[in-house]
């Protein structure tokens, strides 16, 4: 900032605004006022000071926008109003009508070359509010009555132009070429000049200091983060894909891990398997003799029994021979030999009654259980009457007399059982199926039930696909992007056209959104799983080059679609803003595509109503899921109370099906004969019993009889003996031969273990020495069985080890591949191409990364020191300078009894970062930013700000222009000192000062902005107008005083409008009083001097 003149009046060379014509402007018809260094404008209300003020405003900042802001912050002045002159009353709100043209012409005076120029504007109003208005510049001219009058009219625009074409130097149609005129010719002046003139005109009281400051004490000052940006996402990219190596890395040491671990395993299971192997020889070797030993046993009692045999065979051979005699005896009786037949008879008989009774147990069983069903059926209405026939006669079975006439009454109630019975189970079968058919659709309903409580949708199987592979691809690259399905991000803003939104999206609800720098990243995926036939149908929304539709056109279906994702929100705009909606159907046809809330859709010239099972189930919206929940649940209570119902009636059917089974008449009715068969059978043992009785009352027989049962008794016994000999002596052969066969089989085994046994030796070389000593160490304490044992369960254990190793290895193999898209097998046999790609990272990648990191870490740091820190260091030290020279020029002046210096010190909020940005970090030079006593100290400052500048979105850019602003590290107050000494802080006292106190600052810093906007001129000469509407109301003299002794210290042109009763204080410190008056139809200005007009 350029040090400011304020010693006395001494202003230095500037452009001043000498004199101005009105023209049709409100009440001035034709006026030329002149101004000076400092000019009052005073009248009553309503008079036209702030026309002539606002007249200025209207040409200088090329705008209608401002009319009247001292007035009321939403002022109802408008060019329109202006020129026609509107008066306000009903039957004639304005004084001028037809066609009309005004001017403003603004005459400034050139001091440095000591010419004059003329900035002003035309406006022709054809009719109210249709006011076309150019503004122009004339270079070393002055205001003159022909430039502007065609006789007694005022020339309109065309007619000025073409009357004053040789002075224009330039004609501006537009806003923005205006004001390029107006900054230039005003001395290259920056744009706050456009929004200083309007606010130092309307004054308010200051409630925000900072909000003040940042108005009329501080400009903005751009600091370019864009380098700044790049670097830090370049390095923070770097750095997120050095963590990716590492993390690469550390899978495959996890990987390289279990693989050792596993090949251990391997190498114990080598010794393990030697000493099984060794023990096994031994423990066959203690087997073989164990066998030798029990042959020799077991033949010497096989020679003790067959000596035994030897006896035993001749003791029979005698009692045969005595036995065999004696029958030769009875065999000549004829009475013996009729008993014999007599009595085979009789057990014969016997042992059929015997069978006869037990079948009629269970046919008795039978009938039981068939009357059981025929009663339940007897409960049907309209049953067969054989049934109940059937029944009666069988509820006796020992009344059965007419066997035959029972089986044929069975057959017709077998018959009938099995008709009604097919015609049950045909029914039966319908309904399980229903049931199967209920209950599977049940439990995908639960399953879908149970995602919807998670707030997760079903969609489409290939949509579902997709989405996981390209958030897996992002993930893989380090990107925070996150897919979405399209209707995920969309809300629908009026409910009653869901269904038509919903019906007319159909499957594009189920597109995938991605940002635009990721949808190539998206189509590679989408492509891969093309390719290998697992995804088909799915869309992928490409959202580049869709700004045109950021806005939904007017009665269009997109305008019912609401989205805080931009890129969506293009996108229905683009798919709904073509579909029209109509409330009636008839007015479908009047578009090319069209739809009503009932869902009959027009398109292509053809009508078509949208199916409602594409739009019953909602998708769209944040409470899609709810909606989705709720029917999900409703039709899951449909189909318990249907599953119910089915399995009731198939309980029902079931209990029906049950008495028409025919098995136990079945077996009733094959049984029936068995009952005449046991009548015969009694009979005919009682007379085999009858003639055995007449038969024995013989004695001599009976003796014989009981000689010869004696006999047999011992024979018998010696036979039994013979027998158990015999079976023993079997038993010892049998045993000698398995015997020698184990035998024969363990020396072979023997052989096997041995070679293998050598053949584990040969191939582990140095290392059987200490197995072998290992061996003989562990077998000297034990025995071989339980070494073997104890080794087994160790084998088994190291070889689940070693499985578990590769499954653990196999496991994070797949995760690999998967995260790392690598082709390897996830497999041991895979193994050597893991290994290669670590140790190509290990040895190669990871130094290469470590490097590209550490460079992009200078190139941040440096821009962050050089573009960030440097520059808002500067600006903060350059506005703290101005803060001095505003204090300076302050310094001895009183404000009736006070005076003021305006504080800054750090932010509160941002303490950290003022400190941060105040230290001078240039004393670590050669020390990295990143590190050491400048990056300890400010730490979590230059971390927070790292993250904030690698974030890019609408949101976080609004906050880095907060960040970037050098503004927002201070904190401002104003500190106003009182005549004893004592001082209090504007901060704390403003709600309890009156009009008059809260003023003075407001004049005093809006005058200190325009010298710093005049200052910042390039080419040494600018303008110096300021202008305060309304100026001074509540100020007491002293205070009037006080603002306009500071106000003639600055290099400014000052214009003040005020009222009549501020004349007296402010009029004898102008060089200029002008008296604006009015007679309700035209004003006029005349000059005040001394009381006199």
């Amino acid at each position: 900032m350029r040090s400011w003149n304020c010693t006395g009046r001494g202003k230095g060379l500037m452009k001043k605004l000498k004199r101005m014509k009105l023209i049709n402007w409100h009440r001035f018809e034709n006026c030329v006022i002149d101004f000076g260094e400092t000019t009052l404008l005073s009248g009553e209300n309503g008079a036209g000071k702030t026309t002539i003020l606002d007249a200025i405003q209207f040409v200088v900042i090329c705008s209608a926008n401002f009319f009247n802001k001292a007035a009321h912050d939403n002022g109802k002045r408008s060019l329109s109003g202006y020129v026609r002159c509107k008066t306000g009353r009903e039957n004639k709100p304005y004084e001028r009508t037809g066609e009309i043209s005004a001017h403003v012409a603004l005459e400034f005076y050139e001091e440095s070359r000591d010419r004059y120029f003329i900035v002003g504007a035309v406006i022709d109003s054809a009719t109210e509010g249709q006011e076309t208005a150019v503004r122009y510049l004339m270079d070393n001219c002055r205001l003159s009555e022909e430039m502007f009058f065609k006789g007694k009219t005022p020339r309109s625009i065309s007619e000025f132009r073409s009357f004053n074409s040789k002075g224009i130097r330039q004609w501006c149609k537009t806003q923005s070429e205006a004001r390029k005129m107006i900054k230039a010719r005003l001395g290259r002046i920056e744009d706050k000049f456009f929004s200083l003139i309007p606010k130092a005109m309307a004054f308010k009281p200051i409630d925000d200091i900072k909000e003040f400051v940042y108005t009329y004490v501080l400009d903005a000052k751009e600091v370019n983060i864009d380098l700044l940006r790049e670097n830090v996402r370049s390095y923070q990219d770097l750095e997120r894909t050095l963590e990716s190596v590492k993390r690469r890395m550390e899978k495959l040491e996890q990987i390289e891990g279990f693989y050792e671990e596993a090949q251990d395993c391997v190498k114990r299971d080598g010794m393990y398997e030697f000493f099984l192997s060794q023990a096994e020889v031994d423990l066959i070797k203690e087997r073989i003799q164990r066998l030798e030993e029990e042959i020799q046993a077991e033949e010497y009692r096989k020679k003790q029994l067959t000596s035994q045999l030897e006896e035993t065979e001749k003791e029979r051979a005698q009692k045969q021979e005595i036995e065999t005699n004696l029958r030769v005896e009875l065999r000549q009786n004829q009475d013996f030999i009729a008993l014999e037949e007599q009595k085979k008879e009789l057990e014969r008989f016997l042992e059929e009654e015997k069978n006869c009774l037990e079948e009629k147990r269970i046919l008795k069983k039978s009938i039981k259980k068939s009357l059981d069903q025929m009663d339940k059926l007897l409960e049907i209405k309209d049953v067969d009457p054989c049934v109940r026939e059937c029944r009666k006669r069988l509820e006796s079975i020992e009344e059965i007399q007419n066997v035959p006439e029972a089986r044929a009454l069975l057959d017709q109630v077998i018959q009938y059982k099995n008709q009604m019975y097919g015609k049950v189970q045909r029914k039966l079968a319908e309904v399980q199926i229903r049931l199967r058919e209920r209950q599977t659709e049940r439990e995908q309903l639960e399953g879908e039930i149970q995602r919807l409580k998670r707030k997760k949708l079903s969609y489409p199987e290939a949509v579902e696909r997709l989405t996981e592979a390209v958030r897996e691809e992002f993930q893989r690259l380090g990107r925070k992007a996150e897919p979405h399905v399209l209707c995920e991000v969309l809300e629908i803003a009026d409910e009653s056209w869901r269904n038509a939104v919903e019906g007319y999206l159909n499957t594009q609800r189920f597109y995938i959104l991605v940002e635009p720098e990721n949808f190539d990243i998206a189509l590679g995926i989408y492509d891969r799983l093309r390719r290998e036939k697992k995804a088909y149908g799915a869309g992928l929304i490409n959202t580049q080059h869709m700004e045109d539709f950021d806005e939904a056109p007017e009665g269009t279906l997109a305008q019912t679609v609401t989205s805080k994702n931009k890129y969506a929100r293009r996108y229905i705009n683009m798919v709904l803003g073509k579909v029209k909606m109509c409330q009636r159907y008839e007015d479908l046809k009047k578009y090319s595509t069209s739809i009503t809330r009932e869902c009959m859709r027009y398109q292509n010239k053809v009508a078509s109503a949208i199916k409602p099972e594409i739009f019953r189930v909602p998708f769209i919206g944040k409470n899609a899921f709810k909606v989705q929940l709720e029917q999900a649940e409703k039709k899951r209570e449909v189909l318990n109370e249907e599953l119910e119902m089915l399995q009731e009636k198939i309980k029902n059917l079931e209990f029906a099906a049950d008495p028409l089974l025919t098995g136990e008449d079945v077996d009733v009715k094959y049984r029936l004969e068995i009952l005449t068969r046991l009548s015969q059978v009694k009979a005919l043992i009682q007379k085999c019993r009858e003639n055995i009785k007449t038969l024995e009352k013989n004695s001599t027989l009976i003796e014989k009889q009981i000689q010869l049962e004696v006999l047999e008794k011992i024979r018998t016994e010696i036979e039994k003996k013979a027998g158990d000999l015999n079976r023993q002596i079997g038993i010892a052969e049998q045993k000698i031969e398995n015997r020698k066969e184990q035998l024969q089989a363990g020396i072979q085994e023997k052989l096997k273990f041995q070679a293998h046994t050598a053949d584990l030796t040969q191939k582990a070389g140095d290392r059987v020495l200490n197995w072998k000593k290992e061996y003989e160490k562990q077998t000297s304490q034990k025995t071989f069985q339980q070494f073997k044992e104890n080794y087994e369960k160790q084998r088994k254990s190291n070889w689940t080890r070693k499985e578990n190793s590769e499954a653990f290895m196999t496991e994070q193999m797949v995760q690999y591949k998967s995260e790392y898209n690598f082709g390897a097998p996830a497999s041991m046999k895979g193994y050597p191409e893991f290994a290669a790609v670590y140790d190509r990272l290990r040895t190669s990648e990871l130094l290469d990364y470590e490097e590209k990191v550490e460079a992009a870490k200078q190139a941040a740091e440096e821009e962050f020191r050089e573009q960030f820190l440097a520059k808002l260091q500067e600006n903060m030290k350059q506005a703290q300078g101005e803060f001095k020279e505003l204090n300076r020029a302050l310094k001895d002046i009183a404000f009736s009894s006070e005076q003021y210096e305006f504080l800054y010190m750090p932010s509160k909020k941002y303490r950290s970062y003022y400190e941060m940005l105040m230290d001078d970090f240039n004393v670590v030079q050669g020390e990295s930013i990143f590190s050491g006593i400048f990056h300890e100290n400010h730490r979590e400052v230059i971390d927070e700000l790292f993250e904030r500048l690698a974030i890019q979105n609408d949101n976080n850019s609004k906050t880095l222009d907060e960040f970037t602003d050098y503004r927002t590290y201070m904190d401002y107050d104003i500190k106003i000192i009182h005549s004893d000494g004592s001082y209090s802080y504007y901060s704390k006292v403003c709600e309890e000062k009156s009009g008059g106190e809260t003023q003075t600052p407001f004049y005093v810093t809006v005058a200190a902005s325009f010298v710093q906007l005049y200052s910042n001129n390039i080419g040494g000469e600018a303008a110096g107008l300021v202008m305060f509407d309304e100026a001074f109301n509540n100020m007491d003299d002293e205070r009037i005083g006080g603002v306009l002794e500071f106000l003639k210290r600055l290099p400014l042109q000052i214009l003040i409008a005020a009222p009549p009763d501020k004349i007296q204080y402010i009029g004898p410190q102008m060089e200029e009083t002008l008296l604006i008056m009015t007679d309700e139809k035209v004003s006029y200005v005349e000059e005040y001097y001394n009381g006199r007009v």
